[in-house]
């Protein structure tokens, strides 16, 4: 388990009642990137809380009353993902420089010097990133990819690899995980079967697995991906 003063407190509230957990930050950003979380050994206790720092524990009714389930594991997993997080300075620094690096890799990975074709290396990056003012949040990479791109461009000429993929999901699944998809994937189409949801997407193709694992961590193996090619953008 991840050591109390290194956790955070995470926060979910709903119909006037208040639960939280004392979880990993790392771990928290990790199950909302759609990423495999241990989430017993990423919680400083397993416990869902009504005041974390008092050590007033929710009541079993109160879990019930939300969440549909008093099992301790399932309700810290939803908590992780949808609850508000407020980390202390440092941890926010750490967070912060942690998300940097990793759209700097996705840049390295998937974008070229149209001029030369050759790509552009971390340190140039971080300079244009720096001249540009980009502001990081903490939030998936991903997701933040288009907007940092665009901030680079009048500084920095990129051209980016793209892979098309063509997704079908569960409907049980899908209206979960649509909102998510639409942060980190241009939409080309979609349509509603009987039996899910069928997406025509374009990704990063360094995000290509990243995004496929994620579609496989969501649905539980169910989703149905194909690829339809790769071309330059």
């Amino acid at each position: 388990m991840v050591r109390i003063e290194d956790a955070i407190v995470v926060r979910f509230e709903k119909a006037g009642l208040r639960f939280e957990v004392l979880a990993d930050p790392d771990a928290v950003m990790s199950l909302r990137e759609g990423k495999e979380v241990d989430v017993p050994s990423s919680l400083a206790v397993m416990e869902i809380f009504r005041d974390a720092r008092k050590a007033e524990k929710a009541s079993e009714s109160d879990l019930e009353k939300v969440f549909g389930t008093d099992d301790p594991l399932k309700v810290a997993v939803r908590i992780m993902k949808e609850g508000e997080f407020h980390p202390t300075a440092e941890q926010r620094r750490e967070m912060l420089d942690r998300v940097r690096k990793q759209i700097i890799d996705i840049i390295v990975r998937n974008s070229v010097d149209p001029r030369t074709g050759i790509p552009h290396t971390r340190e140039r990056i971080e300079r244009a990133m720096a001249e540009a003012r980009v502001q990081i949040k903490l939030a998936p990479p991903a997701s933040q990819i288009n907007d940092v791109v665009k901030a680079l461009r009048p500084i920095l000429p990129l051209k980016f690899g793209t892979a098309k993929l063509v997704v079908t999901i569960p409907n049980r699944y899908a209206p979960a995980i649509y909102g998510r998809i639409k942060s980190i994937a241009k939409i080309l189409r979609e349509e509603w079967l009987p039996t899910g949801l069928m997406l025509r997407v374009e990704v990063p193709a360094g995000y290509k697995i990243d995004f496929i694992e994620f579609l496989g961590n969501s649905t539980r193996g169910e989703a149905s991906v194909k690829e339809e090619g790769e071309e330059n953008a």
